[in-house]
């Protein structure tokens, strides 16, 4: 679509408010309600009646008193996203009601594009005949600004604690009965700085679940989910009085005494305060938190009922994607990483859903492949790479979080976003996806080129944070000194690996799409090896200046082939001797290195191993969905819900299932088990390319089966 063609939708239809107080506002929540009408012979003739609405920060839609969806997701004003939803079915003869709750946070925070004073609606009714014509009409909107909710910002100020106030909200507001004369009309306004796209992934997968556990305590209600979800909770209190005060506490475990550790040692503070008014209230949260417990304290006057969770997450088919082995131990940790990417993957790839709520590069490079395997879609991954491709307006190096309206710059997020573009074609085998992010990719390069010194590698690259690993007390001793924001005068491994690394996929992307080679990857490769290599040790050093040779210096040349030749499993070696002391980010590096060089039960080994820094003793310490860190206490402030933490689905799948994606292929993959005698049986079900898969490993063999055609390929 067109510039010019975006900047027609909303034309007729943008909305806003002007009130005092309201030009810069926060944590403002607004509703509004218009009619809509539906004939009788509209619908005997078939006329779809389709919603296109969008709103600045978010709108949540009611229509005709029932929850439609919310949306849109976090967009640049130059490509904000807008919804289409068809609302045939729920309409009914005469007049209709759409009631949108509206949102503006306006913080500068990973979360929105807020805090420029912008708050507004979007909304257009099509009118489509059976014919193909459609016309256009926009509504007229009423609203009200909402005082029902207060409170301070929780985590990073990426959210506002709501303390609902029920004597200030009225819970028929959405419905047809409501009388809303006394309303204000919204204004029609100009949609100055917006350029406009339809929203090219799916809305939110929104439902209700109950609690595992709820049990009456002599302070209120207890509740435990059963497991960490990503939601709000909703519930109903009658009260005798008015003004009785309930408090919520959730949090992501319990403390010692058996208590909601509500004051989270990811530094959000999930508690609020609920006042009700004499009689039935129902509880109408807004935002969401991530959390497995939560109770429920209020005197004994206040009768509390319909205690449950409304649970949100990008739609997933969970039946599409399982991993089942006899030994059981690779099924637990399959399931702890998928229930991270379920709840961790919103409407992007979050660095978690309580404290940042944001999308980081780095951490969407593992996420995004996990859910690709998980959806058998690459919808969400071709956003993610659109969305960081726009950064480069500001800066061709890239931003590390988008498309929040906190600008945060990581040098070693950058150079991994061409295996973001490089995923998809492994997926798709699309070139012309590749072809339009393609230059993207080069200009990476040639930002970081200007580090280059004599021999090609980069020195001091200090306008970008050199991440290495995160925390720092994962990164082995890395002998070179990172500390925020300085960058010490030098030249250190772990950037210029990852150049290097870059440099290659861009290359491959060349050679993909029948173009000449802008570089050559071999005397960068040379110049590595001569400053970072130990012909004493046999390993890489962190800095030409230092013996001392970190995972992380190791990890990556033998990820991107960087060893000198014959070194390899020396390397390796020196890998499964250290084990996992990285950050879990960083583990899918180390895996896949050692998959490079076909130390397959190495790789297993490294997967179930039972140290404290694996994947079994986030089991052991009681995790649900992966964490931040490998333990609670490995990090001052991990979250327990971080889908960084993700790799082991994709190892699983294509290093030991071995189900890997490969365009070059006539059914787009290879199929290459490395299943180890120890796991016994396994049966792993995958979705790949609108078809789904089965790989089976009996005691007699192996085999992937096409449950689509019944092929069947069979491995050893």
């Amino acid at each position: 679509m067109e510039q010019e063609t975006k900047q027609e939708v909303f034309k007729d239809g943008w909305f806003t408010v002007s009130e005092e107080g309201t030009a810069r506002p926060q944590n403002l929540h607004v509703l509004a309600r218009a009619s809509v009408s539906c004939a009788a012979e509209q619908k005997k003739t078939g006329e779809k009646l389709i919603l296109r609405i969008t709103a600045d920060d978010h709108y949540r839609l009611y229509v005709n008193g029932r929850f439609a969806g919310e949306g849109p997701a976090p967009a640049y004003s130059e490509h904000y996203y807008y919804n289409e939803l068809d609302l045939t079915d729920r309409m009914r003869e005469g007049e209709n009601l759409l009631a949108v709750h509206l949102y503006y946070q306006g913080l500068v925070n990973r979360v929105w594009n807020s805090g420029d004073g912008k708050f507004s609606l979007g909304c257009e009714i099509l009118r489509r005949g059976s014919d193909g014509t459609e016309t256009a009409e926009t509504p007229e909107w009423r609203y009200q600004i909402s005082y029902a909710y207060s409170g301070e910002t929780t985590g990073y100020e990426t959210q506002f604690l709501e303390d609902f106030d029920s004597r200030l909200w009225d819970d028929d507001w959405n419905t047809a009965a409501y009388d809303d004369r006394s309303w204000k009309l919204m204004e029609r306004a100009e949609p100055d700085g917006y350029c406009f796209e339809k929203q090219p992934v799916k809305m939110l997968q929104i439902y209700e679940m109950q609690p595992e556990e709820l049990r009456r305590t002599p302070e209120g209600w207890f509740l435990d989910m059963g497991q960490e979800i990503t939601g709000t909770l909703e519930m109903e209190a009658v009260s005798p009085v008015e003004g009785a005060r309930v408090i919520l506490q959730c949090g992501e475990e319990l403390t010692e005494e058996g208590r909601v550790r509500y004051d989270m040692r990811c530094g959000c503070r999930y508690e609020e305060t609920w006042t009700l008014r004499k009689g039935v209230n129902r509880l109408e949260p807004y935002d969401y938190k991530g959390f497995r417990y939560g109770e429920i304290l209020c005197g004994p006057e206040t009768e509390i009922r319909r205690i449950r969770a409304v649970v949100r997450h990008y739609p997933m088919d969970e039946s599409l994607c399982t991993f089942r082995s006899e030994e059981g131990t690779a099924d637990r940790i399959f399931e702890l990483c998928k229930n991270g990417v379920k709840f961790g993957t919103q409407e992007g790839y979050l660095d978690c859903p309580t404290r940042e709520k944001g999308q980081y590069l780095g951490d969407a490079v593992v996420t995004s492949r996990a859910q690709v395997w998980l959806t058998g879609s690459v919808e969400m991954l071709r956003k993610c790479v659109d969305q960081f491709a726009q950064t480069a307006e500001t800066c061709p190096g890239l931003a590390a979080v988008a498309p929040g309206s906190l600008r945060q710059e990581i040098a070693d997020f950058s150079l991994m976003w061409p295996q973001l573009l490089l995923t998809d074609y492994q997926f798709t085998g699309d070139r012309e996806f590749l072809r339009k992010y393609y230059p993207t990719a080069k200009g990476i390069i040639e930002y970081f080129r200007k580090y280059e010194r004599e021999d090609g590698l980069l020195e001091q690259v200090a306008d970008k944070w050199n991440l290495v690993d995160w925390p720092e007390n994962l990164r082995d001793g890395y002998d070179f000194e990172l500390s925020r924001p300085v960058v010490a005068p030098g030249c250190h491994n772990v950037v210029n690996a990852l150049y290097i690394g870059a440099v290659g996929m861009v290359s491959e992307i060349e050679q993909i799409l029948g173009m000449p080679c802008s570089y050559d990857r071999e005397p960068l490769k040379r110049a590595f090896i001569n400053t970072f290599f130990s012909e004493e040790t046999g390993l890489f050093t962190d800095s030409p200046d230092s013996m001392h040779s970190a995972v992380h210096s190791n990890i990556y040349p033998l990820y991107y082939g960087l060893c000198p030749e014959g070194t390899e499993n020396r390397i390796a070696d020196f890998l499964m001797e250290k084990g996992l002391c990285c950050g879990v980010m960083v583990s899918y590096f180390y895996l896949k290195a050692l998959v490079r060089v076909g130390r397959y039960k190495d790789v297993y080994r490294a997967l179930v191993n039972e140290s404290e820094h694996g994947w079994v003793n986030m089991l052991r310490e009681g995790a649900t969905t992966c964490w931040e860190a490998w333990g609670k206490d490995q990090k001052w402030n991990t979250s327990l819900c971080h889908p960084w933490a993700s790799a082991p689905v994709s190892v699983l799948i294509e290093d030991i299932a071995g189900f890997r994606p490969d365009p070059r292929e006539r059914e787009g993959f290879r199929f290459e088990p490395h299943i180890p005698a120890e796991m016994g049986e396994v049966e792993v079900r995958i979705p790949f390319r609108g078809k789904r898969y089965t790989v089976k490993k009996s005691s007699e063999r192996g085999k992937a089966e096409n449950e689509s055609t019944g092929q069947i390929f069979v491995g050893e």
